[in-house]
């Protein structure tokens, strides 16, 4: 062979080794890092299980639904008539899911008619059924 044919072949033979290593370097690294990311998954819903666990097994429960609805008839006052009891519990138990565990209570609830023209406008077109 000449030497310009052996220098191709050293040079088409290094290529191939160059990609084939690059492409096992890529697969380990992929590999270690979906093993990484599984261990964190798996430790973040261990945790999320304990927590679930430890909230199921305490006998108090703040706020829930049955508890809201319960007292929807001792807050009907905070009303002022147009508001029904029902409407009340629901605002009460959307409260409760946002403080969570924290004290609150529900003083009043009231409409709010202060919106332009163009705000009334945005919340008919958001709204409007299917």
């Amino acid at each position: 062979m000449s030497k310009e044919m052996s220098d191709a072949l050293i040079l088409l033979l290094g290529g191939f080794v160059v990609v084939f290593a690059m492409l096992i370097l890529l697969i380990l690294i992929v590999t270690v890092y979906g093993r990484v990311v599984s261990s964190v998954q798996k430790s973040v819903a261990e945790k999320k299980a304990k927590e679930q666990a430890a909230i199921q097994s305490e006998e108090k429960t703040v706020g829930t639904v049955a508890d809201v609805s319960a007292s929807a008839e001792e807050i009907s006052e905070i009303g002022d008539g147009e508001i029904s009891g029902e409407i009340i519990a629901v605002i009460a138990a959307a409260v409760d899911a946002v403080y969570g565990e924290k004290p609150h209570r529900v003083k009043s609830v009231r409409r709010s008619n202060h919106r332009s023209a163009w705000g009334r406008a945005g919340i008919v077109e958001n709204t409007r059924p299917f």
